[in-house]
Order: C-alpha cells, then structure tokens, then sequence
C-alpha cells in the first residue's frame, strides 16, 4: 500500500489530488491527513506537506508551477537573479492568486514579486501534474524570459554541468521562435561562471579574439586570454574572497607576469556594473597591440602559453 507522505514527498512537498490518487492514496486518506495537521490545502485540488518548499507551495497557490529560473537556480545553474517567483500557468489561465494568499487576486498591492510564464506553443509538457517543471521545460521558459546575454550565461552553466547537451538545446529552441536558435551556437562549455560567460561576450560583440579556459604552465587554467598575452581573470565573490583564494590568485599573477603576461584581474562589482571602463582598458592594450607577443619576447624566451582547455581564437 503506498505511503501518502513518500508519495507527497516524491513531488517536492506538494501535489494535486489527482496526482495523489494516481499512485494509490485514496481522498478518505487525504482527507485524514488534512484533519490532522499531516497536509493543508494550497488551492482547489491541490494539498502540500508542511515540509514542502516554501517557493513550491507559493507558485501552485499562485496558479501554475514553478519554472525558470525558479526551477534552474536551486539546480546550481547562474542565472542573473532578479529575485521573483517564476510561475508557469497555461495558456488561457485566469483567476491568478497572490503566492501568500490565495484569497488575494495576483497583482494587487502586496502580490507582487512574481512573473509569469505561459505555457509555450508546441511545447509538450513531460508531466503536467507535478508543481515543478522538468529542466527542459524550465530551460525552455527561460529563452523568452531573459536578455540574450543572460540566457546565454545559465546555457553555459548547464553545459558546463553537463545537465544537458548541445545538441539537445538546440532541440529546445528549435521550438521557439528563429531569434532563440543562434543562441544555443553562442555558448561555451567550458565557462566555469556567469562572470566569465558576460566578459567573453562582452569581448566578442568589438571583435575583441580571445580563448577561453587556457591552460598556462605553473598557473592552470584562466579565465579569458585576449590575442596573446592579455590575462583576463574574473573574479567571482564566491570563490576569490577568502584568504587562500586570495593568496592563490596573487601567486597567479606574480607567475603570469614573470612569463610575460598582462594580467588584467577584475571583481564581480566591475563586470557587473562596470563593464565599459573594463572594455576601454582591454581596447586600449589591443590599440597598442601589447596583447600580442613581439620580437623582444621571443628574444626574451616569452611566448610560451601552453596548450590545453579551448585553444580556438573567436572573433565577432
């Protein structure tokens, strides 16, 4: 006989009565269990576990179920966060709640903070009962929920992750319409961050070549290599804030520039918010032409970038 709090759990805390009952948990048991505290309603046709995620219980209250980056983010994918609840509700869905009540109508003072999603055209949903969309779904709403270059960035890290294939996301934007499908050939699976998936992009759009992830003797692998021997490191605040991180990335740079590198190292706050002072000091290098190695480096013994991580030159 199944047991309604492992069948509840199955489907991240929340579920629909006709989900329920599908599996073997009969109305009488559900109904037990909302008498005794065990569940509580979310909307008609819905019930939850008190130990459901909070995000859960709020997109099924609200109307429809979560998606996008609301389904990504908790997957470890970046995403530029903007802080709402990603909410997929059908096509010709009415009567939307606000997510802490589904007594106020969304969109009322107090019920914003969400942002919905219909569902797409000729996208057939793997499991319309469940409260969280599949990955591909998710990914799917994200094309025409994002910029470009943000798209961009959370289809790198789910390349990166190897959640999905190239090829299956150009199947998923196949679907949609011809603007979505270049972006899929945009990416770059070896982008180990956001940060560094907005500064390539950054770099191509000026026709600005570059490699990315290049394995250098004594380093490791950086970030971003303009032309030659320009360095581009990108700083994330997770990873570069503590005292060995910032102890390591010294000893980085010390041995760049004994090699002959230009290290250019930039924090999360300057991609963010300071991109264009970024872009005029690695315009400025390339104007000079010092992001390539000239005759006095050979002579010197320079000019020896090892191989190793994508060696490829990209250009606009």
């Amino acid at each position: 006989m199944a047991d309604i709090e492992t069948v509840i759990a199955s489907s991240g805390g929340v579920a629909s009565l006709t989900y329920l009952q599908t599996r073997g948990i009969s109305l009488r048991e559900i109904d037990r269990e909302l008498r005794s505290g065990g569940l509580f309603r979310v909307r008609q046709g819905w019930v939850a576990s008190p130990k459901a995620r909070a995000d859960i219980v709020q997109a099924v209250r609200v109307g429809g179920v979560l998606t996008c980056q609301s389904v990504l983010r908790p997957l470890g994918v970046w995403c530029d966060d903007d802080r709402l609840l990603h909410v997929r509700v059908g096509k010709h869905t009415t009567h939307l709640s606000a997510p802490h009540d589904r007594r106020v109508p969304l969109g009322r003072p107090g019920s914003r903070g969400v942002r919905i999603h219909r569902t797409v055209t000729g996208f057939e949903v793997p499991d319309p009962g469940r409260p969280v969309d599949s990955l591909e779904t998710a990914v799917v709403h994200l094309f025409q929920c994002e910029s470009r270059d943000n798209v961009i960035v959370s289809l790198d890290s789910v390349l990166n992750k190897k959640l999905l294939s190239r090829e299956r996301l150009e199947e998923l934007a196949a679907i949609l319409p011809k603007k979505f499908r270049s972006f899929v050939s945009l990416t770059d699976s070896a982008a180990q961050s956001g940060l560094e998936t907005k500064a390539r992009l950054g770099l191509r759009r000026h026709g600005i070549p570059y490699r990315s992830q290049v394995f250098v003797e004594r380093v490791g692998h950086v970030d971003l290599v303009v032309g030659d021997r320009v360095v581009l490191e990108v700083d994330g605040e997770a990873w570069h804030s503590g005292p060995l991180a910032y102890t390591e990335d010294r000893r980085r740079d010390l041995e760049l520039l004994r090699q002959g590198f230009i290290v250019v190292r930039v924090s999360y706050a300057q991609v963010m918010n300071q991109w264009a002072l970024i872009e005029e000091v690695i315009r400025s290098l390339v104007a000079r032409r010092e992001h390539l190695w000239a005759a006095r480096h050979r002579r010197a013994g320079l000019a020896s970038i090892g191989t190793g991580g994508d060696q490829r030159i990209r250009t606009k």
